[in-house]
């Protein structure tokens, strides 16, 4: 997106929004835009970027803007932070205060609006460091100008591999052999082939893992059948008009052949890679359910960098659901497990799996207790976890 289109945009919402509410109410009614983030605050003498030497999968973005100004100077650097398997580890406004607390405080808010109409998805990724950083090596105005102003963004970009043809997803598996086999040894440890509902993310961000799972399945060849609920977050849905439990791109199918397997399998990738981070795993889950009641449990395959689309709609899942989490150790990055993915777990009365280990009995947790997974502590507040 040029510069140009950019000023377009604000200036038509902001047309838009002096119209609705009258010059009268603008002092009294904010700019209301939909994101919660956590900002730590930092000071240091002068910023100087990490330029990330120690882990290359680690890509920056430097996004410029003027002293006391919001205007993202070159704003078509963000586009990549809207492309599929981009997961943003951090995000640092960088700034000086020169002017004082509450008007530094208005410039940083609308310097993150800027980027949130670039980029809205970042803005719903649980994995975000968020960061104010105030530089303090200045005497005068002089002085600060000469320093840097603007965002700072590092992320990882998940490689996405879009399937040309069933063959490409099935054909040369039998031979192929894989280089990672965390996912495939959990699957063979917790599929038992005995009435689960098998659902599992085929977004673009699960593309590593797609190998792993259809390998699995061509050499298990059982002859039992499984019931399964692929997901794709809404066949490409333009991600602002997906509404929540009706997203849709969700395939559901019970079977043992490898064959349909293969067909649903390319049908739901080829149909949607997923656009936005969170994705519709509940709306999955209980659709499947729905359609095979007799399921006694849930296994479901998860990015564990996505956060659920539908996350408020958990309580309603009536099986326990064992949820298998993909991408804790990737990108030579180790992340804890995602709060969400928990709190399905211990709300279903299921459990968490990772390569590293197996969390159960996480219904019989009390209010205040901590518990420790993969290396991070979470502490249960208010039947959710949090981590400490």
């Amino acid at each position: 997106m040029s510069n140009k289109q950019l000023n377009r945009i604000r200036n038509s919402f902001c047309l838009l929004f002096f119209s609705y509410l009258g010059i009268a109410q603008l002092k009294q009614m904010p700019v209301s835009l939909h994101y919660r983030i956590k900002v730590d605050t930092i000071q240091v003498l002068k910023y100087i970027n990490n330029d990330n030497e120690e882990n290359k999968n680690i890509k920056t973005i430097v996004l410029r803007m003027n002293y006391g100004d919001s205007r993202i100077i070159n704003a078509e650097s963000a586009q990549v932070l809207n492309e599929v398997g981009c997961n943003v580890i951090s995000v640092e406004v960088v700034f000086t205060n020169f002017h004082g607390e509450e008007v530094q405080k208005m410039l940083n808010k609308k310097r993150l609006t800027e980027l949130y109409f670039l980029a809205p998805n970042i803005f719903s990724q649980s994995f975000t460091n968020w960061k104010y950083i105030e530089q303090t090596a200045y005497k005068s105005e002089n002085g600060a100008k000469r320093l840097f102003h603007g965002i700072v963004v590092k992320y990882v970009q998940t490689a996405i591999y879009g399937p040309v043809s069933k063959e490409s997803l099935f054909g040369d598996l039998k031979d192929k052999k894989l280089t990672d086999t965390s996912l495939y040894e959990i699957l063979e440890k917790h599929i038992k082939f005995n009435q689960e509902l098998v659902c599992i993310d085929l977004t673009g961000s699960m593309s590593p893992y797609y190998f792993q799972v259809f390998k699995w399945l061509l050499l298990k060849n059982s002859t039992k059948p499984l019931n399964f609920s692929f997901f794709n977050d809404g066949n490409n849905t333009p991600d602002n008009t997906k509404k929540m439990g009706k997203v849709g791109g969700v395939y559901l199918f019970h079977t043992h052949s490898i064959d349909t397997i293969s067909n649903y399998a390319f049908k739901c990738i080829s149909s949607g890679s997923g656009g936005d981070s969170p994705e519709n795993d509940i709306e999955a889950i209980l659709a499947g359910l729905k359609k095979y009641p007799s399921a006694k449990e849930v296994i479901i395959v998860v990015d564990n960098w996505s956060d659920m689309r539908d996350y408020v709609f958990l309580n309603k899942v009536m099986r326990p659901v064992k949820v298998i989490v993909c991408g804790t150790n990737s990108f030579g990055l180790k992340t804890a497990v995602n709060t969400q993915y928990l709190d399905l777990a211990r709300a279903t009365k299921g459990s968490i799996h990772t390569i590293e280990e197996d969390i159960e009995n996480l219904a019989k947790l009390r209010e205040g207790e901590i518990i420790k997974v993969a290396g991070a502590r979470y502490l249960l507040k208010g039947g959710r976890f949090h981590k400490i």
